[in-house]
């Protein structure tokens, strides 16, 4: 019962703000909708094994815009995907000592509040590396809201009026376009399947995003061999609807009452994400001759399949977008709890 009415009221809220012309309105709808659901009633529930099949969807979406064409440019994402980890790294620690030095927090809680991952992998490792994981995970929490509610619709209008300025293109050419006789529900259901059992193989080899990953591979294999992978507009809103099912059933009355004790840190964070999102971004555009769009969607630290999925709305280059997406989760969890480790331990002495 509590299962069917949290998916009622998710598939209502992603029905409506599609339905309004939201950019990623079906993401947005879904979390705004389950979270006050969850919060008001407390049965907000979902099964966690749903995470990797979107996260296959997902690698899905990008592996069938994968062209041989686009294999050779892969290697310009290269020093694009370093620049950007760099950038977060150095802006996790700055904003980690600004929220230490202006609020009560201590420096391992202040360093992980700050660290651009994933909220339920700094939930797992929050306490391993000194911190409040109470404190840390709701303004992990104020992080992923933020980028995934606010910083994409800043981005589609910037986006929309620099397309504004341009000449029309050719719909034939654009990104990921599939001719008529690609798009068929054979095809669609094949690339699908091969998604699925990809993604789930990546899940059980126990690397980060690896449902994501393998069905990436799996996907732009079969597309750059035959070209005829596919994967219908309607899957991709029906995935951002259980992805904003996902995050809302995680958001609780404690959730909320934590984040107003914590107002101070969590302006910092917030104007930090918008101010380094378009600082980096536009860095990457200027210096690693990327478009824009990939630019500043690749920039946002939110959930690699979930911007990868948001993309493609503006016509940015989603295997690009979840490359520097990547190497920014994979770099900031491999690397900055040794960091934050010594750090703290430096200090400290």
């Amino acid at each position: 019962m509590a299962l069917a009415a949290t998916v009622g009221v998710a598939v209502l809220g992603a029905y409506l703000f599609y339905r309004m012309k939201v950019p990623a309105g079906a993401l947005i709808g879904a979390i705004l909708f389950t979270a006050i659901f969850n919060i008001m009633t407390g049965m907000g529930t979902f099964p966690t094994a749903m995470k990797t099949v979107v996260q296959a969807i997902a690698g899905g979406f990008i592996g069938q815009r994968i062209t041989r064409g686009d294999l050779k440019e892969m290697k310009t994402i290269l020093g694009a995907s370093l620049l950007m980890f760099f950038c977060m790294a150095a802006d996790t620690v700055v904003v980690g000592f600004l929220m230490f030095r202006f609020s009560e927090l201590d420096l391992a809680t202040a360093l992980v509040a700050a660290m651009p991952a994933g909220l339920s992998d700094i939930a797992l490792i929050s306490t391993d590396l000194g911190a409040d994981g109470t404190l840390s995970t709701a303004l992990q929490l104020v992080r992923t809201l933020f980028a995934i509610m606010v910083l994409p619709q800043i981005a589609f209008r910037v986006c929309a009026r620099l397309d504004g300025e341009k000449n029309e293109m050719d719909p034939t050419r654009a990104p990921g376009y599939k001719a008529p006789d690609i798009r068929t529900w054979k095809n669609a259901l094949i690339t699908l399947i091969l998604a699925e059992a990809a993604g789930i193989a990546g899940k059980l080899a126990g690397i980060p995003a690896g449902a994501m990953i393998f069905a990436v591979f799996a996907v732009a294999a079969r597309n750059v061999k035959s070209g005829h992978a596919y994967l219908p507009k309607k899957l991709r809103l029906a995935a951002q609807c259980v992805a904003g099912t996902i995050v809302g059933v995680g958001i609780t009355m404690q959730d909320v009452e934590n984040i107003r004790f914590l107002l101070i840190p969590a302006l910092i964070l917030v104007v930090s994400l918008v101010l380094c999102n378009y600082l980096f971004g536009w860095l990457i555009h200027k210096v690693c001759g990327l478009d824009l769009a990939t630019a500043l969607f690749g920039a946002i630290p939110a959930g690699v399949s979930d911007m990868a999925l948001i993309s493609t709305e503006t016509g940015g280059d989603a295997p690009k977008v979840a490359a520097l997406q990547l190497v920014r989760y994979v770099g900031i969890l491999s690397l900055m709890p040794a960091a934050i480790q010594l750090l703290t331990t430096v200090l400290h002495k």
